[in-house]
């Protein structure tokens, strides 16, 4: 686990999507075709993508005071979980900790989607196309896995969604003091949010982004009392796709033929046992 982490503050995100957009160009990626409401309220795009790492996404506003509507808000990307399933079912060992976060590396990556299925977060996205930024880096390739990962590949001091946010709803730090200060909001927040809590303390032995909510995760559809995957099933998979990997010449195509045929024989395999 890194020594650092994102804090995200939802009490105090304004939904302005300035993280959303320096994240964009800070990695120089292209922009969603999508509707002017991609999802709920002012959510856009719908979900993250294979070229949106970096999400803020609305909820229904709360209007059972009709003085007081209150708008729920939450800005999302790869929690970066210590234990993270996406790293753990990969079969070609292309997700790896860089300074302690979870980054894949696209020379390795086959598009084969198992970090995809893996992630409870749905956060990694295998990408349709390829991408080439403004100054000739060939930032989003076509047929691999992309998500956020932490600006450790074009390195900086400090996050350009962090170091974006008008607000101070994006915090990053060391992960002890990030956790002091989630603790000491959600206490303040308590007083008119009694459900108020922190989410990434310990889900998958801790999450690289801690996040501070008015009320429980599942409004803000956080799954609860997660659990790492399967590792024999997932051990069974890769048996089969080492085998079947000997086959393809070393062509990702091929590779990805591979996975999905050890996949539906372990499938087979746990149907007849």
């Amino acid at each position: 686990m890194s020594d650092n982490a994102f804090l995200v503050d939802t009490s105090k995100c304004q939904g302005c999507r300035a993280c959303q957009v320096a994240c964009k160009q800070w990695n120089g990626l292209p922009g969603e075709k999508t509707e002017f409401f991609g999802g709920v309220e002012y959510t856009n795009p719908a979900e993250l993508s294979a070229i949106t790492w970096n999400h803020v996404k609305f909820f229904p506003i709360d209007r059972s005071n009709p003085e007081r509507p209150i708008w729920t808000i939450m800005h999302k990307k790869c929690f970066h979980c210590h234990e993270a399933n996406c790293e753990r079912v990969c079969p070609e060992k292309a997700i790896f900790r860089l300074d302690g976060w979870a980054v894949i590396d696209q020379d390795r990556c086959i598009g084969c989607g198992a970090c995809v299925n893996a992630c409870v977060y749905n956060v990694p996205q295998v990408s349709g196309f390829d991408h080439v930024n403004d100054v000739g880096q060939k930032i989003v390739k076509k047929d691999r896995s992309h998500k956020c990962n932490a600006c450790t590949l074009n390195e900086r001091e400090v996050p350009a969604c962090v170091n974006t946010c008008p607000s101070y709803a994006l915090l990053y730090g060391n992960r002890q003091e990030m956790l002091k200060i989630a603790k000491k909001r959600v206490k303040e927040l308590q007083k008119d949010f009694p459900h108020a809590s922190v989410y990434g303390i310990d889900e998958f032995g801790g999450l690289g982004v801690i996040t501070v909510l008015r009320d429980r995760p599942e409004k803000y559809g956080l799954p609860v009392n997660v659990q790492a995957i399967d590792m024999s099933r997932v051990e069974e998979i890769k048996n089969y796709y080492s085998f079947f990997s000997l086959f393809t010449f070393g062509f990702p195509s091929l590779k990805r033929t591979a996975y999905r045929m050890a996949r539906s024989f372990s499938q087979t395999h746990s149907v007849n046992s």
